[in-house]
């Protein structure tokens, strides 16, 4: 199945999103937290005794999964992860542009049509729920009825 360069990049930026959000999600490392637990829990009864190491390596893990959560419930400041969030996507653009199979100038093009695009799309979307809204009857108020 050949898809062209536009698609690919789509799929990619899918993908990157799809990944982002099943990393954010705190009930998957709550989920993980509780079952690292549990596992070393159970190896640690068997060999507590003689492998003294596992209940160090099994403590630090469950401090970092805690350090995460809280992070993820935002117990923790957000400015450090955000940054580095958008440093990495920094990158990860510059890298893409220094390495694209295409002039700099197409790029831009590419660049430009799609952000026209999605300003289109938007600006359709909005005047179809206008539309919608005075086709109700409803008056632009914004005390949604009170």
């Amino acid at each position: 199945m050949a898809f062209g360069k536009r698609n690919t990049a789509k799929q990619w930026a899918r993908f990157a999103m799809k990944f982002g959000l099943v990393l954010s999600d705190p009930k998957l490392w709550s989920t993980l937290s509780d079952q690292l637990k549990d596992r070393a829990d159970g190896m640690s009864d068997v060999i507590k005794d003689k492998y003294g190491v596992v209940r160090d390596r099994y403590q630090d893990a469950t401090d970092r999964f805690s350090d995460a959560t809280s992070a993820l419930r935002g117990d923790s400041q957000w400015l450090a992860p955000t940054l580095s969030f958008v440093g990495g996507i920094a990158v990860g653009v510059g890298l893409g542009i220094l390495f694209a199979p295409v002039s700099g100038e197409e790029v831009r093009s590419a660049i430009r049509d799609k952000a026209s695009d999605v300003a289109n799309d938007v600006k359709d979307k909005v005047s179809k729920m206008t539309n919608r809204h005075r086709a109700s009857g409803a008056a632009f108020t914004g005390t949604d009825g009170d």
